[in-house]
């Protein structure tokens, strides 16, 4: 018979004598049976037996162990009742790990936009000993601390107390005080001041202990007296009690660190399932640990704890410290050991895709995961070292909780961006178009030291991938004042800009002619050059013109009468004819070159696009690429004021072949984006548009938006924070500007503006369109629409990623079928390009060497929208 089956009967038995329950509970015995107990005033001046006659009537079917029948003032004096719950629902070990999926979804503290009531619960556990779970508890205290937060951590493991050793403060507590000694008070009905049983650890910092206790026999037989499980079964609870006098002492704390006992303890359980936040499980990846870690992970994902927002109860987070990894520099050693802890964790929390709420992005096991490898330093000391060096291991875990608690900037932002979010929301708007589309493009120019190299007249050449910038250093310099330049070539965007510059068909017409001749694609950039730059002059006549048999390329050009791409190769195709046509050439650039300004610019852009994209076309702009170095090489040194600025895809470079390559070693600059602040200085570029956010930014960093390319990267995330709040909850990211960063970068790190452009392109829109049904003051885009809009982001690389190497279709494909990142070398054997799809950060080696790969990895720019789950989640 059920609990509510019960329940009815009951009820009807009483009413059928005019008695009505105050008060009914039933629990299930932990043996068999139930236990009941009803308070009712019809109870008065009853006798125990006709009570029980009248309440408990037809009750031959169910073995009822234990009944407690009371009048409100008999109540008063009997004690505390067991709680009115399902056996299940108790916090114990049995309950938890024999419970079924609930049947709500699982919310985590992270999952939340706001933040919780402090102090943030989180429970370090390991299910063996000797790893290191105290020592990683220790020390995320007092780096919190340090930090400026105020700590408390709790030593729950009575058994075996030792946190106030590994602070160093092992004699100040007094025989009789402690943790144990308020948990028995408070059993027994008192309410002990916590506060005289609280050691302070430091002076400079608010960090406190409450140890366990003094061991000594007196202790010993205290501890008798503790049980844990009974608590949950009456009304007065020490455990939970106990959290709520913490939460209110005068220190405030902002974080309670409980060191739970190792094992399946009757304490260890409720600190689990019930009180945390957070649980730090701690592990060492050997085989004994995995099943029983994977039952303690199931709990914890069928658990809901004490804490409630809105009336949604949260599920208790897990977070794994693989402890205790050897320290190697052995890569294959390191790897089995966190690979396999990552796997491991990846299958645990496998479940979570059908709980969570629809349209969270799935967890990544390695953003909940924080390796710290074997130290002698730590593992030899007697208690944590002051030494900031050996923190270094524990940080991540100290930067997990940090995320949960609001910073000052936050709070001083937060009423600001109240005022004009409604505003700035409007206006906001990111170009994230190719730079030769971009609207205010100089206004929203980012000058970096890099950028700056690239733009110098000692650098012929600029590299880098599609996105990075490339088209930005050329379009810059065309439209700046700092240089006078012409474009040679040019991506097809700008042809009306400059009609001369050529197309596919024109290249296509050229190549086809330049194959019947003596001449090749040196004598045509030799001849095209002089031709643009007289071409693109504003005052023509103040330029040498062509002589001799050169002299028809500009027959009849004037500004009334333009030449068409058809006339100009019809042209280039006679010259090309001419006997002598490079000397001849030559002769015309070099009059030319003494009309100029110093560092005048011939730049060539639109090299990967300008000559098609098939595989005939590719072979003619090999061979284009290659004539156009061989005559920059040739000429360049001849040139007093003239200097060639090639901006070329990376990987065409790489194939280029040409005589002297190496003199250009030193003399070019790889387009990258090595420092966040400067990524970030593109997006803030674009937004310092709206005045209202110019101003809201300019007073929390102090500097004008029109200086942001001398900002500070203090003065930077600051107005990032503004724009998109400092912290990300979910994963192992504290801040948002590390989860972008992490995010948009391909399988070789390496970063695009465009990008970031487009993340927050949608960023915006899906902020307006939550905005409107859920208000959100701390910044102005809410860091969770940044893990919506990335799904869209992903989408567009892949499409840029295949039209600038369609011949990594079919591996696309097949990385579709496989569905899943990391994955199997061997389920590549049989596709081709590999070596194009790592070298353009399509695939990253995950597991193995560069030379013995075992796994690769997608990254998430790319992972998302070939559809591949991360390995471990279905």
């Amino acid at each position: 018979m059920t609990r509510e089956e019960i329940a009815r009967r009951i009820t009807a038995n009483l009413e059928q004598h005019g008695i009505r329950a105050d008060d009914l509970r039933l629990l299930e015995d932990p043996f068999a049976g139930w236990r009941v107990a009803i308070v009712s005033s019809g109870f008065e001046g009853m006798p125990r037996r006709r009570r029980q006659q009248i309440a408990l009537s037809n009750f031959e079917d169910v073995v009822i162990q234990w009944a407690e029948l009371l009048t409100p003032t008999e109540r008063e004096w009997s004690g505390d009742l067991f709680l009115n719950a399902d056996l299940e629902e108790l916090p114990s070990w049995p309950e938890a790990l024999a419970r079924r999926r609930p049947e709500s979804q699982v919310v985590f503290a992270s999952d939340l936009e706001d933040d919780l009531p402090r102090p943030i619960i989180a429970t370090f556990y390991s299910l063996r000993g000797g790893v290191g779970r105290s020592t990683a508890l220790a020390y995320t205290g007092r780096i919190l601390a340090s930090r400026g937060r105020s700590v408390l951590c709790v030593d729950m493991d009575l058994e075996a107390p030792g946190l106030g050793p590994l602070f160093g403060r092992e004699d100040a507590l007094p025989p009789g005080h402690g943790l144990a000694s308020v948990l028995i008070e408070l059993d027994q009905g008192g309410r002990p001041d916590v506060l005289q049983h609280i050691v302070r650890l430091s002076e400079s910092n608010e960090l406190y202990c409450l140890p366990a206790g003094v061991p000594s026999a007196d202790y010993a037989r205290r501890l008798r007296l503790i049980d844990p499980e009974s608590w949950y079964r009456e009304d007065n609870n020490p455990l939970r009690v106990l959290i709520d006098l913490l939460r209110d002492l005068p220190i405030k704390p902002d974080v309670l660190l409980l060191d739970a006992r190792t094992g399946m303890t009757p304490l260890s359980a409720p600190l689990l399932f019930d009180l945390s936040d957070l649980a730090f499980i701690t592990l060492f990846p050997h085989p004994q640990a995995r099943r029983g870690t994977g039952e303690l992970v199931r709990a914890l994902l069928n658990s809901h704890s004490r804490r409630e927002v809105d009336g949604r109860p949260l599920t208790p987070e897990p977070r794994f410290i693989v402890s205790m990894v050897p320290d190697t520099k052995v890569p294959e050693i390191v790897q089995r050991y966190q690979r396999r802890a990552q796997d491991w964790i990846s299958e645990w929390l496998s479940p979570l895709e059908q709980l969570r709420p629809h349209g969270l992005p799935p967890i990544d096991a390695s953003d909940v995961m924080h390796v710290v490898p074997y130290a002698e330093v730590i593992a030899t000391s007697d208690r944590i070292l002051p030494d900031k060096d050996a923190w270094r291991f524990y940080v991540p875990i100290a930067e997990w909780l940090e995320r949960f608690l609001a910073t000052e900037s936050e709070v001083a932002t937060a009423g600001a961006v109240a005022n004009v979010k409604a505003e700035i929301l409007e206006r906001l708007d990111f170009s994230a178009g190719t730079a030769e589309r971009q609207d205010n493009f100089l206004e929203s120019f980012v000058r970096t030291d890099l950028v700056e190299r690239a733009m110098s007249p000692s650098m012929p050449l600029v590299l880098g991938r599609k996105g990075t910038g490339k088209t930005a250093v050329f379009r810059r310099l065309l439209e700046g004042t700092d240089y006078q330049c012409t474009a040679v070539m040019a991506p097809a965007d700008f042809r009306r800009k400059y009609p001369w510059v050529l197309g596919i068909d024109a290249f296509k017409a050229i190549d086809g002619h330049l194959n019947g001749t003596d001449s090749s694609w040196r004598e045509f950039w030799s001849l095209f050059t002089p031709l643009a730059i007289w071409l693109s002059a504003e005052d023509r006549g103040a330029l040498p013109q062509p002589r001799g048999p050169l002299a028809s390329l500009i027959a009849g050009v004037d500004d009334r009468n333009p030449i068409s791409e058809l006339r100009l190769v019809e042209r280039l195709r006679e010259v090309l004819l001419v006997r002598d046509v490079g000397m001849l050439s030559w002769g015309w650039l070099a009059d030319i070159d003494t009309e100029l300004e110093p560092d005048h610019f011939a730049l060539f852009d639109g090299l990967d696009t300008g000559f098609g994209q098939e595989s005939d076309d590719r072979g003619r702009r090999a061979k284009a690429i290659q004539g156009l170095f061989t005559f920059i090489m040739d000429r360049e040194s001849g040139l007093r004021h003239l200097r060639f600025k090639v901006l070329l895809r990376e990987d065409i470079w790489r194939t280029v072949r040409f005589e002297n390559k190496s003199h250009l070693y030193g003399r070019s600059v790889r387009l990258e984006w090595q420092r966040q602040s400067d990524y970030a200085k593109t997006m803030l570029k674009q937004a310092g548009r709206v005045a209202e956010f110019a101003r809201l930014a300019e007073r929390q960093c102090h500097r004008s938006m029109s200086e942001v390319d001398d900002w500070s990267e203090e003065a930077v995330f600051k107005a990032w924070d503004v724009l998109v709040g400092e912290r990300m909850k979910g994963g192992k990211t504290a801040y948002t500007r590390n989860w972008v960063w992490n995010r948009l970068a391909d399988g070789n790190g390496d970063h695009t503006p465009r990008a970031l452009l487009q993340l927050f392109r949608e960023a915006t829109d899906q902020e307006r369109d939550e905005q409107s049904r859920s208000t959100y003051e701390k910044s102005i885009i809410r860091p969770r629409a940044l893990i919506m809009s990335l799904d869209k982001v992903s989408e567009e690389a892949v499409q840029a990623l295949l039209e600038e190497f369609t011949e990594l279709n079919d591996l696309v494909v097949r990385l579709r079928e496989i569905g899943r990142s990391p994955l199997e070398a061997n389920e590549l054997a049989n596709v081709a390009e590999l070596g194009l799809a790592r070298e353009v950060g399509l695939l990253e080696v995950y597991e193995g060497t560069e030379e013995d790969v075992r796994r690769y990895r997608v990254p998430d720019l790319y992972r998302l929208a070939i559809g591949m789950t991360r390995k471990g989640q279905a």
